[in-house]
């Protein structure tokens, strides 16, 4: 009888150890670390063991986040209760500028409006000439995050993105239309990872788009995403 027969017995009867249980104390497995042998149930003890210490270290992190998103969101109100009163797409620009790298813990802040010309800290960039760029990016119209090529980053921040080695991209979006993109970049590489919740973010260009529209006089001119 090969292991492999035995291994395909055992899984046909799932029950034997139950029947049997005195063989669990009798079946050793060698260490993977100390090479030494141990009985099954010292194992799955172990297994179990660094199964919880995994769930208590994510738990942790979960916390932590929540804290963090509601610090993150105390910030953000502000900042947007002055971003709701500004009178001109300039202003709006420009507080938006000055007030988003501290809440983000960001270096670099890049606006960038699909329009033929744009008031500063506005950028205007065509919409096909953004996507032949940084292709894929606007298809679902949520932020990402991450690592972006060199060439990527300086087109978004010009040479002050050459410093810059992670970013986040949060599409503006105002009602079916992506009007512009706000970027927020870090000299930190885990800062904005490709793994983080970016949920948040896309609320915040839904957020900001909807108040940019409210200053184009023919917002629906943007292609529809």
């Amino acid at each position: 009888m090969t292991d492999a027969d035995v291994a395909a017995w055992l899984a046909d009867h799932p029950t034997f150890f139950e029947h049997h249980p005195e063989l669990l104390a009798t079946l050793h497995i060698r260490h993977e670390h100390q090479g030494r042998a141990v009985s099954l149930i010292e194992r799955q003890v172990t297994q179990l063991r660094r199964h919880n210490e995994e769930l208590s270290e994510r738990l942790e992190e979960l916390v932590q986040t929540a804290h963090l998103n509601d610090v993150l969101f105390e910030q953000l109100g502000s900042v947007l209760v002055r971003v709701v009163g500004s009178a001109s797409i300039a202003q709006m620009g420009t507080r938006l500028f000055n007030e988003l790298r501290e809440p983000f813990h960001c270096q670099q802040v890049s606006m960038i409006l699909f329009a033929e010309d744009a008031p500063m800290p506005w950028r205007a960039v065509a919409m096909t000439q953004f996507e032949q760029r940084l292709s894929g990016v606007l298809g679902n119209r949520r932020a990402l995050a991450g690592k972006w090529r060199r060439e990527e980053l300086r087109f978004l921040f010009g040479d002050d993105g050459l410093q810059l080695s992670s970013a986040a991209i949060i599409p503006l979006c105002a009602g079916e239309h992506v009007i512009g993109v706000l970027s927020l970049g870090s000299t930190e590489a885990s800062h904005f990872r490709s793994s983080m919740d970016t949920l948040f973010i896309s609320h915040l260009g839904d957020v900001i788009g909807e108040l940019l529209g409210r200053f184009l006089r023919h917002p629906t001119d943007a292609i529809a995403r």
